[in-house]
């Protein structure tokens, strides 16, 4: 009696053992199978709704930085470029210039398109006594802004044409000047365009002209206070970068800051950025720890699945050993050697996990097609699931086999009669 006929008649005299067998392993090999499969399904979901995020957030963002931009523009200049050798308290306490920079620096810095400004306005800002104000205004001359990066952008300050002038609120309130009205100062008359505003700040009182016009009102042809700047990236508290690059081209130059409207477009462009990182975050925070429950969830379920379908097999095989304690013990008293008789039910029971294995994955490659519509092949995690099956096939069937064999055939038999 050779070990190939015992194998055989083992699994045509005990089929209905051995069938139950195979589809414990199986159920246990499919729910490990979709377990795993539908984690990778949820972890590719998650990078696809990460990436769309990304990049709606990215639209929105840039939206919110054209916002951003706009709020910013609103604020004013930020950047003041001057004249080193002025000293700066008595340009803003006073209003007085002691040294300038000239108009063609100004032309030349806008031509050197460093491209670290957005906008360049260069201005002439200066007492002047006015007996029909009864006291001393300020004229701003401007010139209109002689660079604008983008050719998109608007101008953050309105060109004066010549002949014209604007008033501050309570210039034109003592004057008692309207739009429309003509204004006599020096030798020259002017049409007043605008009444601006009340601001409550120096403003009020400033006399904005053409830059032409104010420095031949002041004497001063081709002369200019200043460049007004507008920096949207720059960092607040960080113009070195902007006053190396300027006194290149205007050695004399001085470059200051206007720090809280610096700050506020800063905090603005931050706080933008901050909110699109954080909904990316959150969104990625939740799908974690959804997957973290998923992933609990599926070990859970898959451990308790494996764990029945390995009792279930260690009882199968122990009953079927029970009920044919006394063929074996015959067998061996017919000289079949006890390592045949531990190869006969091990060679079962590794054969019935590859069949289990086998129609479990098929079966959960079928059932995951039904419900994510992709269910792709993985011979490294079928060859894994495999060996795992067989091994605790052949460790359930070893246990009994090895108990029935070290009993002696007599006392086995004497029991049967």
């Amino acid at each position: 009696m050779n070990s190939r006929n015992l194998f055989f008649n083992e699994l045509k005299h005990r089929w209905k053992g051995s069938l139950l067998a195979s589809l414990a392993v199986a159920v246990a090999v499919l729910s490990v199978t979709a377990s795993l499969h539908l984690l990778a399904n949820y972890d590719r979901q998650t990078q696809q709704e990460i990436r769309a995020l990304q990049y709606r957030s990215q639209e929105r963002m840039d939206a919110l930085e054209n916002d951003a931009r706009i709020f910013a523009k609103s604020l004013g200049f930020n950047i003041l470029i001057y004249n080193r050798a002025q000293r700066l308290e008595t340009f803003y306490i006073e209003d007085v210039n002691t040294d300038y920079l000239t108009i063609g620096q100004a032309h030349e810095l806008a031509a050197s398109e460093l491209g670290i400004l957005n906008h360049h306005l260069p201005f002439l800002r200066h007492r002047y006594s006015l007996p029909a104000f009864n006291g001393e205004v300020i004229i701003a001359g401007l010139e209109g802004e002689i660079f604008i990066k983008q050719s998109f952008q608007q101008p953050l300050e309105v060109c004066i044409e010549p002949g014209e002038v604007q008033l501050g609120s309570t210039v034109a309130e003592r004057l008692h000047v309207k739009v429309g009205d003509t204004l006599s100062i020096g030798d020259a008359s002017y049409k007043v365009t605008l009444c601006r505003k009340p601001l409550g700040t120096k403003d009020d009182i400033v006399l904005f002209m053409n830059l032409a016009d104010a420095q031949a009102l002041l004497g001063l042809e081709d002369e200019i206070s200043g460049i007004l700047g507008l920096s949207c990236n720059c960092a607040a508290g960080n113009i070195a970068p902007i006053r190396k690059s300027v006194q290149r081209i205007i050695p004399d130059a001085e470059v200051v800051e206007f720090a809280t409207r610096a700050k506020a477009r800063q905090t603005a462009r931050a706080a933008i950025k901050k909110a699109a990182e954080a909904e990316v975050a959150d969104i990625v925070k939740s799908r974690q720890t959804m997957r973290l429950q998923l992933e609990h969830f599926s070990l859970f379920f898959a451990g308790l699945i494996v764990a029945v379908a390995a009792a279930l097999l260690l009882f199968l095989y122990s009953h079927n050993v029970k009920e044919r304690r006394h063929e074996i013990a015959i067998l061996r008293t017919l000289g079949v050697r006890t390592l045949q008789l531990v190869w006969l039910f091990t060679a079962k029971a590794a054969l019935l996990a590859a069949v289990g294995t086998v129609i479990g994955t098929l079966g959960a490659l079928a059932l995951l097609k039904i419900l994510i519509a992709s269910a792709p092949f993985s011979s490294i995690l079928f060859f894994k699931l495999l060996v795992a099956a067989c091994l605790v096939s052949i460790f359930a069937s070893l246990i009994p086999v090895l108990i029935a064999v070290r009993r002696e055939p007599g006392m086995v038999l004497n029991e049967e009669v």
